[in-house]
């Protein structure tokens, strides 16, 4: 779980397993978990349906506040198996199966059983089964989100649309971390640094996440997130100028954004403006006709501008080659004299980018 993460210190669950003793378990120490369970956890604490997670060889079980209330006080943390699932039909079970052989499926109107329920006849779930891949792409996990749809079977309202979507969005997510994880191991020269690059771009991604989940359809606010993560990299704000009107950012263009702004704050502080007394940023943005938006990140005071790196970074593959491919829009990044300048622009407007998972081939 990630220290950034609002989930870990608000809600019961997450403090339970914070503090659990993991060594009991086939997972072990908690400080042992590779980085891609522990925002796996963190992703599900902040969601707003049920959800649990089945880790590691046993299906060690883990579960958020909301999928709690469903087991009526009993306790199946970390415990194997499937739990309160345990007892589900035989389509069920096939399909968390085939979530272990790495697809991603939705199980529809499946009656579930829960503890102190005597009959399920008339309770019903719809189960978005998702992999959740190690660092080296391997299953070593499984979400479950569970949304109820009785209501929809009694009374013919579809709850269709809002599971497809976050089926989508978890699916897209957790292809975003595995990019993340094979992108920063490419960068980094050592496990530290690997380490601490995982550390900070999956704490925002996660940070996003959270917002996403909690306001399903409201979206993002673009200042609200620059200043979020210039606070996360506590940042002196006396020396940054933030102007441009509200946006409110779709959750892929929030994704994107994040990080980019994650890195461009991490730049700074390490070695642009924010490492010396005398620099300064200036950020903004501009809405066009059309929708698009211009965003532009400038730096000033910086002496030495032949610090540029000597490879191809993260931050760098992220605007000038994820926003063309996943907000289709463009991106550029340079180290000029004065310091680093960025401008990346992209409709608000979402369109279906051509790495989105469910994408028709063009």
């Amino acid at each position: 779980m990630q220290g950034s993460s609002g989930a870990e210190i608000s809600t019961g669950m997450a403090r339970r397993i914070s503090v659990f003793d993991w060594s009991t378990t086939a997972l072990g120490e908690k400080a042992t978990w590779p980085q891609s369970l522990k925002t796996a956890v963190d992703i599900m604490l902040g969601c707003g349906f049920p959800a649990a997670l089945w880790a590691g060889d046993r299906s060690v079980t883990l579960y958020n506040d909301a999928y709690a209330a469903l087991l009526n006080g009993r306790d199946d943390l970390g415990g194997a198996g499937l739990g309160a699932l345990e007892p589900a039909s035989a389509p069920l079970a096939s399909a968390i199966e085939e979530s272990w052989r790495g697809k991603a499926l939705t199980f529809e109107d499946q009656p579930l059983l829960f503890p102190g329920e005597q009959s399920a006849d008339g309770r019903r779930f719809t189960l978005s089964c998702s992999p959740v891949r190690d660092e080296v792409g391997a299953v070593a996990a499984v979400l479950v989100i569970l949304s109820e749809t009785t209501e929809r079977a009694h009374a013919g309202q579809s709850l269709n649309l809002m599971v497809a979507e976050l089926q989508h969005r978890v699916r897209n997510i957790l292809a975003v971390i595995r990019s993340i994880v094979s992108r920063s191991a490419e960068t980094s020269d050592t496990v530290e640094d690997l380490s601490a690059h995982l550390d900070g771009r999956l704490a925002a991604l996660a940070r996003t996440q959270v917002l996403l989940t909690r306001s399903p359809g409201a979206g993002v606010d673009l200042e609200s997130l620059i200043r979020d993560e210039l606070l996360a990299q506590v940042a002196d704000e006396d020396r940054i100028v933030i102007e441009g009107p509200e946006v409110l950012l779709h959750p892929k263009a929030a994704e994107v954004m994040t990080l980019a702004v994650h890195e461009l704050a991490t730049n700074a502080t390490k070695y642009g403006a924010l490492a010396t007394a005398l620099g300064h940023i200036d950020i903004g943005w501009t809405v066009g006709e059309g929708g698009w938006i211009d965003f532009k990140w400038r730096e000033s005071g910086v002496k030495v501008a032949a610090a540029a790196p000597r490879r191809v970074g993260f931050g760098s593959v992220l605007v000038e080659q994820r926003v063309p491919y996943e907000l289709m829009g463009t991106g550029a990044l340079a180290f000029a004299p004065g310091g680093v300048q960025c401008e990346i622009s992209f409709p608000l407007t979402p369109i279906p980018s051509v790495l989105q998972s469910d994408a028709r081939e063009r």
